[in-house]
């Protein structure tokens, strides 16, 4: 009986990012190891060495975060058939980019991760985190103090937390063609994280919010996405600010399709200064584009669309909070 072989490439190679831009560069060798022995732990040593380990199509059970906390690591996959699979009861989050303690002390740089599949199995999780750590939450992939990072081609579902996110002073994250749904908090979140670019995502049917920014989430960019079926808003923002969104679409929001708003009663920290370009919104049960806080100001919103919104097609706090132009309500 021919022996399937599964492979783990491990290569040095060196990627640079230019306006976000990567460029990597493969070679050295590889080693085989047999279906039969092939487990999340071996994935783990291979990541531990860094440089690229490619992983066969399969379902991959894991009791523990897969854990990438070397620079110059690729983990690649071979697309929607390799699948990363958080086990039953693990509440953990199944792949951590950064150093798994409390507080990161070192930023972990130039690491992409593409071509797979992420299983946070949320409904075999009765928490979105263990005790021994509970900073961890149950995320598909908790990005944490990390630069020049790419993940592009990967879907991420069922996290009994959120589907990807990025925290603890990230920069120069670029997420293109990122698909996430079925969480049970957002598709997307964004915490201390600047100078990043978001494009090309598919965020649906996630039970809170698809995009959720909050924290010093600041000078990124957010492109190309749709939105369908939040439970609660399409985007969600506080203490954000000067963030460049171009054409999204936003349809069946829960609540609204765009809700901007300062942390609880801090008027220092609001949504400011960030513009829309492009923007859709559709059949929201509320309204469709909300600034909850007076605090929050010098955001502008051109060539927008709202069609079919229960509520009132832009609400705000007091009068004229949004630079406006060019917009229809229908």
């Amino acid at each position: 009986m021919t022996r399937i072989l599964l492979l783990i490439l491990i290569s040095g190679y060196s990627l640079s990012s230019t306006s976000h831009e990567f460029r990597i560069n493969t070679t050295q060798d590889q080693f085989q190891i047999p279906t039969r022995f092939f487990t999340c732990d071996d994935i783990q040593q291979a990541l531990d060495r860094g440089g690229t380990v490619t992983l066969y199509p399969r379902v991959y059970t894991c009791q523990n975060p897969l854990v990438i906390s070397k620079d110059d690591t690729w983990l690649r996959g071979q697309g929607p058939s390799t699948i990363l699979k958080l086990d039953v009861q693990a509440k953990a989050p199944v792949l951590v980019i950064g150093q798994i303690e409390e507080i990161p002390t070192e930023t972990r740089r130039n690491i992409v991760v593409s071509d797979l599949v992420i299983d946070g199995n949320r409904l075999n999780q009765d928490s979105e985190f263990n005790q021994t750590r509970h900073w961890l939450r149950n995320n598909g992939i908790s990005v944490r103090r990390a630069a020049d990072v790419l993940i592009e081609r990967v879907t991420a579902h069922s996290a009994r937390s959120g589907g990807l996110v990025t925290e603890l002073t990230c920069r120069r994250i670029t997420v293109h063609d990122f698909t996430s749904y079925n969480n049970h908090f957002d598709g997307l979140a964004g915490y201390e994280t600047e100078d990043s670019n978001f494009t090309g995502l598919y965020l649906h049917d996630n039970l809170a919010a698809g995009l959720s920014f909050d924290i010093q989430f600041n000078k990124n960019i957010i492109g190309n996405t749709i939105f369908t079926g939040s439970g609660s808003v399409g985007i969600f923002m506080r203490d954000s600010r000067d963030n460049i969104f171009t054409n999204l679409t936003i349809r069946n929001s829960a609540q609204h399709g765009v809700f901007l708003a300062q942390v609880d009663s801090d008027t220092t920290k609001p949504s400011l200064g960030n513009s829309f370009t492009g923007l859709v919104v559709a059949n929201s049960v509320q309204n469709g584009f909300r600034v909850n806080d007076q605090s929050c100001l010098h955001n502008s919103l051109c060539g927008a669309q709202f069609v079919n919104n229960g509520g009132a097609a832009i609400a705000e706090a007091a009068p004229n909070l949004i630079v406006q132009c060019a917009n229809v309500s229908r």
